[in-house]
């Protein structure tokens, strides 16, 4: 049987198929909706009674020639750099772009794939992909550039205040220190009168 056949026939099953759940899974909050086999002894479900949900069999799995193959019929291949892409089989394999792979390599990765003909399955359109990845890019590069000119614009500030700082202290130093020596001189004109007058007295009173 071709494999497109059996990929259609695995369609059509999957659309029959229901999905396996812990029978208390929808009446209590408390218990998570995945499936666990019913242990109990008089479980009306592991007896498989009419009207209960159904119990996972081999009657609801697919096809085993195409069994965790993609739905273009691709064997999906986790790949991380570009070495990953080289390894790949284009024919039987189609690439899936691991998460935590960062721009930079996701656009060289993007682009091999271009040029050797690879499918990427979880990119629709590579061309549109890499646009958007490139712009993004971009954007991160420019608002880096407008960080840094505004932290360079900082700096320069705070440098000139500190530099008018600066210039304030020493004015005020250079006007504390005229000052002392205005009263330094006006103590000293002071000393002298107050001599001045004592002599006089002196004088006055010998004669």
């Amino acid at each position: 049987m071709a494999i497109e056949k059996l990929l259609d026939l695995r369609k059509e099953l999957k659309k029959k198929k229901p999905t396996f759940v812990v029978k208390e899974s929808k009446f209590s909050a408390r218990v998570k909706s995945r499936w666990r086999f019913p242990r109990g002894k008089h479980s009306k479900v592991r007896q498989m009674h009419c009207g209960r949900p159904a119990l996972p069999s081999t009657g609801y799995g697919s096809p085993k020639e195409v069994k965790g193959l993609h739905s273009s019929g691709l064997e999906p291949v986790i790949v991380h750099n570009t070495d990953d892409l080289n390894v790949l089989d284009t024919k039987k394999q189609g690439a899936v772009i691991a998460k935590n792979v960062g721009a930079r390599k996701r656009i060289e990765i993007l682009e091999l794939a271009k040029n050797k003909k690879i499918t990427i399955i979880n990119s629709k359109d590579i061309d549109e992909s890499l646009k958007s990845i490139k712009e993004k890019f971009e954007e991160r590069k420019n608002l880096k550039k407008e960080k840094l000119a505004q932290s360079s614009k900082k700096e320069e500030e705070k440098k000139k205040k500190a530099e008018e700082r600066k210039k304030e202290e020493e004015a005020k130093k250079a006007k504390e220190a005229e000052d002392k020596k205005e009263e330094t001189l006006v103590d000293n004109k002071d000393e002298k009168e107050e001599q001045k007058e004592i002599i006089e007295k002196t004088i006055t009173k010998r004669q």
